[in-house]
């Protein structure tokens, strides 16, 4: 598995008097600074954590894992905030994190309760302190911007001690134990996520953005359709029924509507898909992430549609634009 360290992030080890070239040395990591982005193997990246973990305070993390506080387009946090609901948002941050490292999200529903907890993907490699209190606090996170509440969490646990401020964001004692444990009550994962809360908008493309700001100034029933279309690919629900209910009126009556202005659902579907893509190309976003998206679940089929829409390959694309990863 490749695993690239962005330039945000190295950014963000600069702000808080992190050397990131001394951290890579300690880490055994080869120095590619050079290069646009880091991309390190599992084994370096474990590495890496681990000396992570030696330099950053509780302090560090609590701000790294706060999504307002993060200054930059993340598509795992993308997706997450476009879903529906808090349940489906943990879905799709467990997708995202098989996509970009070599950490597993494994989500336990019960009746009335849902467990989220962290692991390496090699059982033999622990997760150090750093990457569970980030990945709980991250998750914790992800809920509460979406809903716009303070959700607490019924229960938190980790073999790590939390100083006061973390138990303070929690908002409740952490139990101690072998491994890592989140369990939120399942009402509070079926609150509406609001598309407003969703802080990840202002860090698109700047062209897709302001596609977007022209779709809000148009009348037509179709640029409705492109509009909640934008927030529903990512969330993974965006059949002609799922719009249709969005701008309260039935499938038949959708379709009717954008007949009428001479265009389809279909049509819609991969104008907006194709403008998507093209702007996250532009943002260097790695293949299997843009294609996730665009809400194709396989590779091969998103780069099939993209071969339609752009006449050429993705790699091919690359090439010409050397657009580099």
């Amino acid at each position: 598995m490749k695993i690239t360290i962005t330039n945000q992030f190295q950014d963000y080890l600069k702000s808080i008097g992190v050397d990131i070239e001394i951290l890579l040395q300690r880490a055994e990591v080869p120095n590619k600074l050079w290069h646009e982005e880091i991309n390190l193997t599992t084994l370096e990246y474990y590495r890496l954590l681990q000396k992570l973990d030696k330099e950053l305070t509780e302090e560090h993390i609590l701000a790294l894992s706060q999504i307002s506080k993060i200054q930059m387009f993340v598509p795992a946090f993308f997706a997450s905030l476009s879903s529906p609901n808090g349940m489906e948002a943990l879905r799709h941050f467990a997708h995202f994190k098989k996509i970009v490292g070599p950490i597993d999200v494994d989500i336990i529903e019960a009746e009335n309760t849902v467990s989220v907890s962290y692991k390496f993907t090699y059982n033999n490699m622990e997760l150090p302190k750093f990457s569970v209190l980030n990945e709980q606090l991250l998750t914790l996170s992800i809920i509460r911007t979406g809903v716009g509440e303070r959700v607490l969490p019924l229960v938190v646990e980790s073999p790590f001690d939390y100083d006061s401020k973390t138990l303070k964001e929690f908002g409740l004692p952490v139990q101690k134990g072998k491994g890592n444990l989140l369990v939120f009550d399942k009402s509070d994962l079926q609150k509406t996520f609001l598309t407003q809360n969703n802080i990840m908008w202002q860090y698109l493309e700047t062209e897709l953005n302001k596609h977007l700001s022209g779709l809000e100034k148009s009348q037509s029933f179709s640029s409705y359709v492109q509009s909640e279309l934008y927030s529903a690919i990512p969330s993974g629900l965006f059949l002609a029924e799922d719009i249709a209910k969005r701008l309260g009126v039935s499938t038949r009556s959708l379709q009717r509507n954008l007949a009428a202005e001479n265009t389809s659902f279909k049509q819609e579907l991969q104008s907006v898909q194709k403008a998507m893509t093209f702007s996250y190309l532009k943002m260097n976003l790695p293949t299997e992430e843009i294609s996730t998206l665009v809400g194709y679940r396989e590779v091969s089929a998103f780069g099939r549609a993209f071969k339609n829409w752009a006449g050429m390959t993705l790699t091919e694309y690359k090439k010409q634009f050397r657009i580099i990863y």
